[in-house]
């Protein structure tokens, strides 16, 4: 077959678009997502598979930096300052969470199939950062949550921030510099004093610049001024050593700040659709088969990793934040993916002599392969997160539902600088236990001759001897993060219970439930602390030694979780009688308001309450058959009627005219609950009067 190679950017250009419109069109007359028939397109123009077209892959590579920049920028045009600054808390735990995971997880596997301690370092850190490219483009093509579309931006922004990071270290690492507190400490350093640099003179200079430009009302003169700002910031972080995405998100949410973000976002789109559309192809003109026949027990493995390991750990992270389960469920499919970040680092360590070619050429192909799965993955993410919210155990529910309540209200009224010592008194603690664990990495056969030297012992008894010293060692800096932990969830726990609205009529339950509200915290601080330590430790560890604290680190949230849910269960049905005289102002028969509509019994609270109206169309159903669990996320936690009733009602419980319900979850699950037990009933389809009749 001849084959017809370019020669210049217009031919390049040329090929790739006329190729990527034919096979989208393709696509999307069978329904399938475009991002896929991009992939599609770029291996068919690529040098791995012979097509009648050729495209030059480094010219298009360039190109496909320009759809970095306006993905990038687009999408920053969606946040703000303010918005960016609220997401922290959450994002940033849920970061801190993945990110250490995938890299403890990617080191151990790559060690498992015989590569070196370098190449398992470099593995993790390739699949740990997703893609927020691919997710843009993928959220482009779908209707997305407000709120997962937030939450999951957070996270990737987060990410792409750590990256700058591991970059840096791992740089240092291949180089061999060395890794030292101080350098990691300097690398954060900088970061921070160019994020506040950048943000702190482009909010005096770009909304001007932007509202300046607006004033004549042309939209030539509004495109292009945004635009030469996007580049213009990407060029700046370019230059000081990060990503251009990063620099052209920065610009975005810069702009934002202007006030003509809908007009912008408008003009920007044609632009960021076709260089969009090329970075992807560039991305499938990357992807060589021979690759996945060489190495495809190795390129199974990696792709497994990445779909099931950010489903668990974006997953877990957004459910101990207080994200409901559905949502969290959906953000850790969403980012099942790796991107741009992946190839960077994956080049890094090629660059330098830490890792062999052939881990090149896999995290391309993990990166292609989980970018085509990653729209089908997002269209099912919401069935299956209804799957598993349905079939969650009522006990479970009702803990996820009131802990997110909890988690918002602890949002609502954070006070970061009152925990600043605490936090700082576990960060210490973190780092002697790194300190043991380097140095019996590097030691260990030295303090093991000395053993053998002194008592005579065999080799083998002076090393188990050497392991318990160290873990003796590592155990009074573990047991200070358990204590440091401790107190920080009882103070976190306090400040919520000095804000109840029934501080003066708190019952034992009520303050029972404080207690477990801090042994919730604490735990779920704990194991952020133990699975961002296994990342960072985990090179100076065995196989065996990291896979078994892994694995006892989730055993032990497993079994918290449950235990306290089932403990939360038997709390609420004590708790009761307390929680029927709170309804009771509803009906006037207590005079007991709330200035805002809505009870708090203690730690339980606030519990919104919906009275069912006559004309609800959930008059008559079961709550069972409404689902409202999975349906909304908010829980039933109590149902008054006639006098009475019913604490954590079961799914057979019909639903009557006048039922006044206890809700609990976030805002904005009580809002979809109140929407949906508000909604009329359908009218019944009139019946066609028979033919001939009277």
């Amino acid at each position: 077959m001849p084959v017809i190679a370019s020669h210049n950017f217009l031919e390049d250009l040329a090929f790739v678009l006329t190729v990527a419109a034919l096979i989208s069109v393709i696509f999307q007359a069978l329904r399938q997502p475009v991002v896929v028939g991009y992939l599609v397109a770029g291996m068919l123009v690529g040098p791995h598979v012979r097509f009648p077209l050729f495209a030059d892959i480094d010219r298009i590579h360039i190109l496909s930096e320009l759809g970095v920049i306006l993905l990038m920028f687009a999408l920053g045009l969606e946040f703000s300052i303010r918005k960016l600054a609220q997401l922290a808390p959450t994002a940033g735990f849920i970061t801190v969470v993945q990110v250490a995971l995938m890299m403890t997880v990617g080191y151990e596997v790559g060690r498992a199939l015989g590569w070196t301690e370098l190449e398992g370092i470099f593995t993790g850190a390739i699949l740990a950062i997703s893609s927020t490219t691919i997710i843009a483009k993928a959220f482009a093509e779908e209707q997305i949550d407000p709120g997962l579309n937030e939450l999951v931006f957070g996270v990737a922004l987060f990410e792409d921030l750590a990256a700058v990071i591991i970059l840096a270290v791992l740089t240092a690492i291949a180089t061999g510099a060395g890794l030292s507190m101080r350098m990691v400490a300097v690398t954060v350093g900088e970061l921070a004093f160019f994020l506040a640099a950048l943000i702190g003179a482009g909010l005096l200079i770009v909304p001007r610049a932007i509202r300046l430009a607006a004033r004549f009302e042309r939209e030539e003169t509004l495109v292009v001024a945004a635009v030469g700002i996007c580049f213009a910031v990407a060029m700046i972080a370019d230059r000081v050593g990060y990503s251009v995405a990063l620099g052209a998100f920065l610009a975005g949410v810069l702009v934002s700040e202007s006030g003509h973000t809908h007009k912008i976002e408008h003009l920007v789109a044609p632009l960021r659709d076709i260089f969009g559309a090329i970075f992807f192809v560039s991305v499938g003109m990357m992807l060589d088969p021979h690759v996945l026949v060489d190495h495809w027990p190795a390129l199974l493995a990696l792709v497994a990793i990445v779909l099931v390991g950010k489903f668990i750990g974006v997953g877990l992270g957004a459910i101990l934040s207080g994200s409901s389960t559905r949502t969290a469920v959906q953000a850790g499919m969403a980012m099942a993916q790796i991107g741009e970040f992946s190839f960077i680092i994956a080049g890094v360590g090629l660059q330098h002599g830490a890792t062999r070619d052939f881990l090149y050429s896999l995290a391309i192909s993990v990166s292609a392969i989980t970018t085509f799965t990653t729209p089908f993955m997002i269209r099912a993410s919401n069935r299956v997160g209804r799957f598993i919210d349905a079939r969650l155990p009522q006990s479970v529910g009702v803990l996820q539902s009131i802990y997110d309540s909890w988690t918002e209200q602890l949002r609502a009224r954070s006070r970061p600088r009152a925990y600043r010592g605490t936090i700082a008194f576990i960060g210490l603690a973190m780092s002697a236990v790194v300190a043991v664990a380097i140095m019996y990495s590097l030691f260990g056969d030295r303090f093991q001759s000395i053993v053998v030297l002194a008592t005579g012992v065999s080799a083998d008894t002076a090393m188990i001897i050497v392991k318990v010293a160290a873990l003796g060692l590592a155990a009074v800096p573990g047991v200070a993060i358990w204590r440091g932990a401790h107190r920080l969830a009882t103070r976190i726990a306090s400040n919520l219970a000095a804000a109840a609205a029934f501080p003066d009529q708190a019952t034992d339950a009520d303050r029972a439930g404080s207690n477990l509200l801090a042994g919730i915290f604490e735990v779920a601080i704990v194991f952020g602390a133990v699975t961002l330590l296994l990342a960072i430790i985990g090179p100076f560890m065995s196989l065996i030694d990291g896979l078994s604290v892994m694995l006892l680190a989730i055993a032990g949230l497993a079994f918290v979780i449950w235990r306290s849910a089932k403990h939360l269960q038997v709390l609420m049905r004590e708790a009761s009688g307390a929680l029927f005289e709170r309804m009771n102002w509803l009906r006037g028969t207590s005079p007991v308001p709330s200035a805002d509509g809505t009870l708090s019994p203690g730690e339980f609270g606030p519990l919104p309450q919906i009275i069912i109206s006559a004309d609800s169309g959930a008059i008559g159903k079961r709550l069972g058959d409404l689902n409202l669990h999975a349906a909304t996320g908010a829980m039933v936690m109590a149902i008054a009627r006639d006098g009475h009733s019913v604490t954590l009602p079961g799914g057979s419980e019909v639903l009557r005219a006048g039922d006044t319900i206890t809700l609990a979850g976030s805002s904005a699950a009580i809002a979809a609950a109140r929407e949906l037990l508000a909604s009329p009933a359908r009218p019944e389809p009139a019946l066609e009067s028979a033919a001939g009749a009277d």
